[in-house]
């Protein structure tokens, strides 16, 4: 059972109003509130309210705080809950949100990130750039081989520029050769992309140029 305060937060999350300033809105105040949440026993609590819960506005807002209380808290038990989520969830900007928040808390090498790949190469990119951000900040080799085989075949030069920043906080040594091949690019982004991911693998693993 969902306490009265997580339920009342969910709703003002969702509260729809008309302000002439985002800022000065019930929901903006809300969604601050959320990122403020620090309390791990909240996490069953949510966890179960998303399995149950028809209104896939509110599940969006409990993911949110999910997330949010991963990052807090450091709880892997929140990244474990959004990927099993993922297969649940149709709507593009849910997904993309659940992936958003994923990105940011950390995954050691014991998380499954399987789940995850497929929408890797989703032909919505909302939820594809999403999904390449979900797997940075993981200790997965499997999370790279992923991402590196995406960035081979990229024409998309958004999705080459998610790949080099996701590369650049999990790529190993390896992942080098490949990235390099976008130092010649002509979209001066990819190319910069391309460069700050190969010098953060290289301080990361102390490689010398």
């Amino acid at each position: 059972m969902l306490r009265k305060s997580l339920a009342d937060l969910i709703d003002r999350m969702n509260r729809n109003e008309p302000v002439l300033n985002s800022d000065d809105s019930i929901s903006w105040h809300a969604h601050r509130d959320a990122e403020r949440l620090s309390d791990r026993m909240m996490v069953d609590e949510l966890a179960e309210y998303v399995a149950g819960e028809k209104d896939k506005k509110k599940r969006d807002a409990a993911y949110f705080m999910i997330g949010k209380l991963g990052l807090q808290c450091r709880s892997v038990d929140c990244a474990r809950i959004l990927i099993s989520s993922l297969q649940r969830e149709k709507d593009k900007y849910v997904l993309s949100s659940m992936l958003d928040r994923l990105a940011d808390i950390e995954k050691p090498r014991e998380v499954d990130l399987s789940p995850v790949f497929p929408f890797l190469t989703d032909t919505r990119w909302l939820v594809r750039h999403s999904a390449i951000r979900a797997v940075g900040n993981s200790d997965s080799p499997e999370a790279e081989a992923e991402i590196i085989a995406v960035l081979l075949g990229a024409t998309d030069h958004f999705d080459i520029m998610y790949c080099n920043g996701t590369l650049s906080t999990i790529g190993s040594p390896d992942a080098i050769p490949h990235i390099e091949k976008n130092f010649t690019s002509r979209k001066q982004d990819v190319k910069h992309s391309a460069m700050h991911a190969v010098h953060a693998i290289m301080a990361r693993h102390g490689v010398r140029p």
